[in-house]
């Protein structure tokens, strides 16, 4: 079936000449599977990525399913160009506010490791029966449990490699405000030394990373600012490395060749 856009985005005609809502037109597309086109990938693709999911690109681009697939295609790439350049700033964020972290824990005299949370301050439940944690020590603790299934050493790289980016960005958020003072020195660079000024950005960074963790459209979000934000933080811990992930990012090419004509702002 060759779909075609009417004037009214809300409609797409068919080949037979008539036509159902944006609702429908995939549901159509499966049902009709049998006497279509082989050459129409919408036939056999609508199955596998879903009615709904599609009908997000459909509306978008006037219901025509050439540039709906180019649209998808595309913001898989993207997707995918953004992850590389989050992993590159997630490491260096953790081992920076990991490092501030330790600094923090001998100063205070406490036992072990910050990541142990000897004083219960981040959220360990330190009283008897069973642990009922809180966040953000919650993360640390599936983290633990990750490196346990894993078979590894229980030790603190393990464990730091097992966290999440939520952990990070918990640590310098509003509701730990006691942390940042210690946490500052981890942004060197900053213009300021206002939390705000590193936890706007890598609040928006974290879900954008969650968006493309679980396959959803980024092409909605302002994905030029995010990419500078991204690049800022990076900045804020050392311009090298804003630098050379600068240099090695695909992001900026894939805003550029954007199929909706010019990337978001």
């Amino acid at each position: 079936m060759n779909l075609r856009a009417e004037q009214n985005p809300g409609r797409v005609i068919d080949s037979r000449g008539s036509y159902r809502d944006g609702s429908g037109v995939l549901t159509e597309t499966i049902r009709g599977a049998g006497d279509m086109s082989k050459n129409d990938p919408l036939d056999w693709l609508a199955t596998h990525i879903s009615e709904p999911r599609l009908r997000q690109y459909l509306t978008r681009t006037g219901g025509d399913p050439v540039r709906a697939i180019e649209l998808y295609t595309w913001n898989a790439h993207l997707a995918a160009a953004f992850f590389i350049d989050l992993g590159h700033l997630e490491v260096a964020l953790r081992n920076a506010l990991d490092s501030r972290m330790t600094v923090r824990h001998q100063r205070l005299g406490l036992q072990r490791t910050w990541l142990d949370d000897p004083a219960g301050e981040l959220g360990r439940d330190l009283s008897p029966g069973p642990p009922r944690h809180r966040q953000p020590y919650t993360d640390i603790s599936r983290a633990r449990g990750r490196v346990r299934e894993n078979g590894k050493p229980l030790d603190h790289g393990q464990i730091l490699s097992e966290t999440s980016f939520g952990l990070w960005h918990q640590l310098v958020s509003k509701k730990w405000t006691n942390l940042w003072p210690d946490l500052a020195g981890a942004f060197p660079h900053s213009p300021n030394r206002r939390r705000e000024t590193v936890a706007d950005p890598i609040s928006d960074l974290r879900d954008l990373r969650n968006r493309i963790g679980h396959h959803h459209r980024i092409w909605p979000l302002p994905c030029a600012k995010r990419h500078n934000q991204l690049l800022d933080v990076a900045g804020y811990i050392d311009p090298n490395l804003r630098a050379w992930i600068a240099d090695t990012s695909t992001v900026p090419t894939l805003l550029a060749s954007s199929p909706l004509g010019r990337p978001e702002a």
